[in-house]
């Protein structure tokens, strides 16, 4: 159980992601490891044995030991779907758990090679018990591992009665979790993530209203800023209220507003936008006026000492919008002033310098390092200050910055790196997307073709392999549901652009963004993704980080919500996109002898040598330098 092992490690603890790095936390780059790998399996026997081997030895001997009873027609030979199976699995497990004299068993299958089962037991977000056990037939191994987590959880007939059960085949390749929604049947679990084999438009229709109940939650009810990160395991949000994500969570809300007006909305957003320019420096005496603090510190009540272009030029967005929808002039004013100080950031190349940071002394140092993220940010917000007050001044200083862009691509091709990161698609979609709003700011052809080309080159690096469901819509190198997240949102405006310029082929586009939703989907909690959480209704909505760090950081909610809003008009009523699962037989390895080479498919695990391009909280660049900021 290679995922859901590393999740326990890492999501039921308390700290915060700082603090797991420096605890020793996987690296976010390294491989996760194939459900069944044998380093994965030694390494979950022995904290199931720490954790639970006196609660086992101690409560066995009174645990019943029922006898196994096969109905008629359950005999060997009889052929299972994988659902069924997994229901019946599921079902089994719980009449031994209940304590019962006998149970009925009609698990019919068969194998060359033992079954090892485990069974796990999670309650409000802990897990209180696993069991495991090994036997030639199924049935015997799943009773004797449940007896087992029945002793760890105490050796009382209602122990697992509240808790949620996950039974797990590591030899066979086979992981699954009780339903919530349907009490004693079981689902899939891949890489510890419950997949999403079929999208439809009434899904994503759910999952929107989730997203904003988690983006209403999400705001300080006393300052209207927006914390970073959600603990969701431990149900806690961090100590500081951020700018950057405060902007970005107000552009949602005004998108949410256009899909479906509702005055709470635009009022939360306009309270957020009070925060955000609040965090707005007006000293010109050291040429600061125009920036935005980058967080505010809720224990010493003050503004981080931290002033980043990229937080300037996504509050540039949101104040834009807002202009746009309330016509109230104080809104672009602070985005004019945002612009001003972001063409002091530019170097003559055009490339820009990335923050200012505080010093002793109140002097303030320059962080020069490029950043294609910050570059493209920049540009981005030029172009949109140019397009909302026709002041040539911002286009020629956005046109500066597209002439370094451009360059690079012809230099570098349009998969881009810069001084903090190898290439990989979150700079290479920043370039795509600030180059597309320079194209619609100045008309210019040749930065338009170059939109297409370096968008057609990202849709290509997806991950489209049918049988993986734990990857399939993501890109190579962006390992987060924030990446994710982002690169549909700038698919779905590559696509807008193209159905607004009458262009052919604009569907590589959304059927881009499509796989990208369902695999943003797996990583959205919900009833039945919520078993290592304390209070899954706080999490409801929220998209966690990654498989291996179970927080929820709120830009991946973001980009994740308007990639939806952009696209759900654009989507029919029917099967968006479906992923069948491999047979049950064939899956297992049931007719061979099964090795963990043989297996590659059924717990797929990260591409060997994989780096990710977001680095998990803690682990990144300099502070403040992150895809969002």
């Amino acid at each position: 159980m290679a995922a859901v092992s590393s999740a326990l490690a890492i999501g039921c603890d308390s700290r915060k992601p700082a603090e797991e790095a420096a605890a020793g936390k996987p690296d976010a780059a390294a491989p996760a490891a194939s459900t069944g790998a044998p380093e994965v399996r030694k390494a979950a026997a022995i904290q199931g044995d720490d954790r639970f081997a006196a609660q086992i030895a101690a409560n066995l001997p009174r645990v019943p030991d029922p006898a196994i009873q096969v109905p008629a027609g359950g005999g060997a030979g009889a052929e299972l779907d994988n659902d069924t199976f997994r229901d019946r699995t599921v079902a089994f497990v719980r009449q031994v758990a209940a304590g019962g004299d006998k149970v009925t068993c009609d698990l019919s299958l068969s194998s060359k090679r033992p079954f090892r089962a485990v069974v796990m037991g999670f309650q409000e977000g802990k897990q209180i018990a696993r069991g495991e056990a090994s036997d030639a037939g199924l049935c015997v191994a799943l009773k004797e591992a449940a007896r087992r987590a029945v002793a760890a959880a105490g050796g009382a007939r209602e122990a697992l009665a509240g808790a949620r059960l996950v039974v797990e085949l590591p030899d066979h390749h086979e992981s699954m979790i009780e339903s919530v929604e349907r009490k004693g049947k079981g689902l899939e679990l891949t890489q510890g993530l419950v997949p999403v084999r079929a999208l439809d438009k009434a899904l994503l229709a759910k999952r929107i209203e989730d997203g904003k109940g988690y983006l209403l939650r999400v705001i300080d009810p006393t300052h209207k800023g927006v914390h970073k990160y959600y603990h969701a395991p431990a149900d806690r949000f961090e100590d500081e209220l951020h700018t950057i994500y405060t902007a970005s969570t107000a552009l949602t809300l005004l998108k949410l507003h256009a899909y479906k007006p509702d005055p709470r909305l635009l009022r939360t957003a306009t309270e957020a936008a009070g925060f955000v320019m609040g965090m707005q420096s007006h000293e010109t005496r050291d040429r600061t006026a125009g920036a935005y603090f980058y967080a505010f510190d809720l224990e010493r009540k003050r503004p981080e000492r931290r002033l980043v272009v990229g937080t300037a030029s996504k509050s540039i967005f949101t104040l834009i919008e807002l202009y746009n929808v309330t016509k109230e002039k104080k809104y672009l004013e602070s985005a004019v002033l945002a612009a001003d100080w972001l063409i002091s950031m530019q170097r003559p190349d055009g490339s820009v310098r990335s923050a200012l940071v505080g010093q002793e002394g109140g002097a303030w140092k320059v962080q020069g390092k490029e950043s294609t993220l910050y570059t493209g940010q920049v540009l981005s917000a030029l172009s949109r200050t140019y397009r909302a007050t026709n002041n040539k001044r911002y286009l020629d200083a956005a046109a500066q910055t597209a002439d370094f862009l451009l360059a690079r691509i012809v230099k570098k091709g349009c998969f881009l790196g810069d001084e903090y990161r190898k290439p990989n698609p979150i700079s290479s979609s920043w370039a795509v997307q600030s180059l597309l709003d320079f194209a619609k700011a100045s008309g210019d052809q040749r930065v338009e073709q170059t939109v297409f080309r370096c968008a057609d080159d990202l849709v290509k690096r997806q991950w489209r392999r049918p049988e993986d469901a734990y990857r399939y819509g993501r890109w190579q190198r962006s390992l987060s549901s924030s990446g994710s997240g982002w690169l549909a949102e700038v698919m779905s405006e590559v696509h807008h652009h193209c159905r607004t310029k009458g262009m052919a082929g604009c569907d590589r586009y959304k059927d881009a963004v499509v796989a990208a939703i369902r695999q943003i989907l797996q990583y959205t909690y919900g009833p039945e993704s919520s078993f290592m959480l304390k209070n899954p209704k706080a999490a409801a909505g929220g998209v966690f980080w990654s498989v291996r760090d179970r927080y929820v950081r709120t830009d991946s909610v973001c980009h994740a919500m308007n990639a939806y809003l952009n696209m759900f008009g654009e989507l029919g009523d029917g099967p968006l996109l479906t992923l069948p699962e491999r047979p049950l037989a064939e899956r297992m390895a049931l007719a061979a002898e099964a090795t963990s080479a043989g297996a590659a498919d059924a717990g797929v695990a990260e591409e060997d040598g994989e780096e990710s391009d977001e680095p998990a909280a803690g682990q990144s660049g300099p502070k403040g330098d992150d895809p969002e900021e």
